[in-house]
């Protein structure tokens, strides 16, 4: 996979040699490693402003595999490889890069929020209010910068809190996760608005 040179691709496996005797692949003389290949996105708060944050493929082998998991935020150190698209015999003119890592360090498994005291108790004070609506006025404090779209933000709002699992008599489990596809005609608004969850929800991808 890492080869710079390209290597003949076929989907047949073959089973006779030319003079017709059978082959048969002998896995006990075969070595095998541990190998993986996963993809690591800059974090959101660091992103350049107004663009996605951006991703580049790694290649994890031996006692690197398993090393992370999806949403841990990670330092990775390596060889930043270009590899020549691979057809056939033969190399295109397009360039992949990739990261060969040669060893990785968990910056942090949880990303905790910091919560302090006065912070619970302006939740609890806003919560208790009874001439407010607290639904709609999460749902305006989303993308305040975008005018209307009360429907999406309401929407966004959801699937932030999420839902609760329930499990019916007939033993069916209905997820509490809640997935949403906005689809709007002005791009800056479908770009903004999920946007704003990522500084809400410090796991997200987007």
């Amino acid at each position: 996979m890492t080869s710079y040179d390209p290597f003949p691709s076929s989907a047949i496996y073959p089973t006779k040699d030319d003079d017709g005797n059978l082959l048969e692949t002998e896995y006990g003389l075969c070595a095998y490693k541990d190998h993986q290949t996963a993809s690591i996105q800059e974090m959101p708060e660091k992103s350049p402003a107004g663009q996605l944050p951006r991703s580049v493929d790694i290649v994890l082998d031996n006692d690197l595999v398993d090393k992370c998991k999806p949403g841990d935020r990670v330092q990775v150190v390596g060889i930043y490889r270009c590899l020549p698209n691979k057809q056939g015999a033969f190399t295109s003119g397009t360039f992949r890069t990739i990261l060969l890592a040669n060893n990785v360090i968990l910056m942090n498994k949880e990303v905790s929020p910091q919560i302090s005291t006065d912070d619970v108790h302006k939740c609890k004070k806003f919560s208790k209010q009874k001439n407010v609506d607290v639904f709609e006025m999460l749902a305006k404090s989303l993308a305040p910068s975008i005018h209307g779209h009360e429907y999406i933000k309401k929407a966004l709002l959801c699937m932030l809190l999420g839902g609760v699992e329930k499990v019916l008599p007939n033993g069916t489990r209905l997820r509490g996760v809640i997935a949403s596809l906005p689809t709007m005609e002005c791009p800056e608004t479908i770009y903004q608005q999920p946007t704003t969850t990522l500084t809400l929800q410090p796991l997200c991808q987007h």
